[in-house]
């Protein structure tokens, strides 16, 4: 089912598996360190994980929160002696596919049928990239939190679009490199506009048209 491997042949499917261990990790679990010798790549089966930097200073960039279906230190197994950031589990019950860096490579050597999956994976991850440092750097903060929220599943309650938030606000904040108290002021601010309705981790968008535009002020509203 990952997308990564959908394409793979049922004989190296098979030899993937036989890289493989899942194991469970609470909330708050370290999953690697940055600096760590690389021991595996994942994919996130149930809940999440938080991939981020620390600064010399002790701040925190975050780089990726990834949910269930996502892999993640692809690039780190295939090219790299130690992991580059660091990951921990953010939700209780997460568990992960562990794939093997050692038996991975050998397998990746043996057979490049494999070559493809992983272009593809990593070509997945590069284009994320550039897009998130083009939001980092252009985007203005009220940008990036739209942009964010719009792209998160959403159902129908009482005719308006709900979204629950995948992660905590502070959390949050810190995905899209702003202050949590900055968050806060801009989702105060929309719900007195009307824009959208705030209640703990949900979200109602009453004003669809509006909050469209906020997440791409160019476009016509």
């Amino acid at each position: 089912q990952l997308p990564a491997f959908r394409s793979l042949p049922p004989d190296l499917l098979q030899q993937v598996a036989g890289c493989c261990r899942t194991r469970s990790y609470p909330s708050g679990e370290t999953v690697f360190l940055e600096g760590e010798p690389v021991q595996a790549f994942f994919a996130v089966l149930q809940g999440s994980v938080k991939v981020f930097k620390l600064s010399p200073d002790g701040h925190e960039q975050v780089l990726h929160h990834l949910r269930a279906g996502q892999t993640f230190a692809e690039a780190a197994v295939l090219s790299m002696q130690r992991y580059p950031a660091s990951a921990v589990a953010i939700e209780p019950d997460t568990r992960l596919l562990a794939v093997g860096a050692e038996p991975f490579r050998v397998l990746f050597r043996s057979d490049d049928r494999l070559a493809g999956a992983m272009v593809s994976s990593l070509s997945h991850w590069l284009l994320g990239l550039v897009e998130r440092i083009e939001e980092l750097s252009v985007a203005s903060a009220g940008e990036r939190l739209a942009r964010f929220l719009v792209r998160q599943p959403s159902r129908r309650v009482d005719g308006h679009a709900r979204i629950e938030l995948p992660m905590a606000k502070k959390e949050l904040a810190a995905h899209l490199a702003i202050a949590p108290e900055t968050l806060s002021r801009i989702l105060r601010r929309w719900q007195d506009a009307e824009v959208v309705r705030s209640e703990g981790r949900s979200l109602t968008v009453l004003d669809e048209r509006l909050f469209a535009a906020l997440a791409d002020p160019g476009a016509e509203a």
